[in-house]
């Protein structure tokens, strides 16, 4: 019996295996209970048996990696360039992010063009900030036809109404770095839906950025805290800093509203100038998306500190001090910190008056000269009459 196990395996490994060898594995492999099992076998059959096993035993692999494959092929636009940087660092490289709204843009009066149809035709995962920040992507996403899922990844935070106008939200959670971590949820829980194959990693990513962002905010307390608590006041180019300013008690004014491209008016400067004056805020801030001439007239006009500039709406150069996510908060934070902590600037001195007598001194120069030159003309008139 032996011997009928010996020659299966002779036949299944052909003669590649040294004899005792194969005796060995017929005993392993081939139990008596099986005997029927290992009788000779003709050999072509045993070959058609090994060729299927060996297939069988490479396509699994061959189709995990398939799977692999599409799921790199998933395509997702978010709507700005914060909401993309997360999803860039959970998802990795399995997946293309792009922001429809580029590095430098302001989101809230973005305009659209025929590329940016294609973009949204094209993806298959649409993450939008929400809160009246996009009010420009509804008509976009009707007109592409797109058949891409759409999540809000600001889901189960509650907005803030700036109450300049009616129903007005301020969109800027991302700002507080523990709102932060909801943006952070929300996309990890969307893209293992769709990379499910890679939940683990995005899993391992979320707890590191998680961990990130709360580094982020004990630093912030830190800062904001030790600032007193009379001038912990926050002038910025437009209201983006209300959810910041809630979470670590600072007062916030802005020269705009919401949006930038809402009016001004003359009312509205003379009770921000009011209220530099007032509480002797050391600086103001302009922002990195917004002209910065008003903050600057202002700047000017009550003798304070122009502040560094904020990110709000967008990350800065990608190689510069607000290039990520985390860059950009740590870089707003220090910036504040700074400009409020800092040395009001002194008024100019006169000028120096220029005592009288030199005044008159040039006066009766320059008469003179002017008398020299008139003789001298008159003088010639003469010699022309003779």
């Amino acid at each position: 019996m032996q011997r009928g196990k010996a020659y299966f395996f002779s036949q299944l490994f052909g003669k590649r295996l040294p004899r005792g060898n194969i005796l060995l594995a017929s005993k392993i492999f081939c139990p008596d209970i099986l005997n029927a099992l290992c009788n000779p076998i003709k050999p072509a059959i045993l070959r058609v048996l090994a060729t299927t096993l060996l297939i069988a035993g490479m396509i699994s692999p061959l189709q995990a990696n398939t799977a692999h494959s599409a799921e790199k092929e998933i395509v997702v636009l978010a709507t700005n360039t914060i909401i993309a940087d997360i999803a860039g660092q959970l998802a990795g490289d399995y997946a293309k992010i792009t922001s429809l709204v580029p590095r430098g843009q302001d989101p809230h009066n973005f305009d659209p063009g025929p590329s940016d149809l294609v973009k949204i035709s094209n993806a298959d995962l649409i993450l939008l900030n929400g809160m009246q920040l996009e009010t420009w992507l509804v008509s976009l996403i009707r007109r592409s036809g797109t058949q891409a899922a759409r999540d809000t990844v600001t889901s189960g935070i509650a907005p803030i109404y700036t109450g300049q106008y009616e129903a007005s939200i301020d969109p800027h959670a991302w700002l507080d770095p523990v709102l932060g971590k909801t943006y952070v949820e929300n996309i990890a829980a969307s893209l293992k839906k769709h990379l499910p194959g890679r939940a683990g990693e995005i899993e391992a990513k979320r707890s590191k950025l998680l961990k990130k962002l709360e580094e982020v905010h004990r630093f912030t307390e830190e800062k904001i805290s030790s600032i007193p608590e009379e001038e912990r006041i926050l002038i910025t180019s437009h209201d983006a800093f209300r959810y910041f300013g809630d979470r670590y008690q600072l007062r916030v004014e802005s020269v705009f509203p919401t949006s930038a491209d809402a009016e001004i008016t003359i009312k509205d400067m003379a009770e921000l100038n009011n209220l530099i004056r007032k509480t002797e805020v050391k600086a103001i801030f302009p922002e990195s998306t917004i002209n910065p001439r008003l903050v600057r007239q202002l700047a000017s006009d009550n003798r304070i500190t122009l502040g560094g500039k904020l990110y709000t709406d967008s990350l800065g150069e990608k190689d510069g001090e607000a290039g990520d996510y985390i860059s950009m908060l740590y870089h707003n934070t220090s910036t504040i910190f700074d400009g409020l902590t800092g040395q009001r600037l002194e008024a100019k001195k006169p000028e120096q008056e220029v005592p009288l007598i030199l005044t008159l001194g040039i006066v009766a120069l320059l008469m003179g000269s002017f008398f020299i030159m008139w003789h001298q003309m008159d003088l010639g008139h003469g010699k022309k009459d003779n």
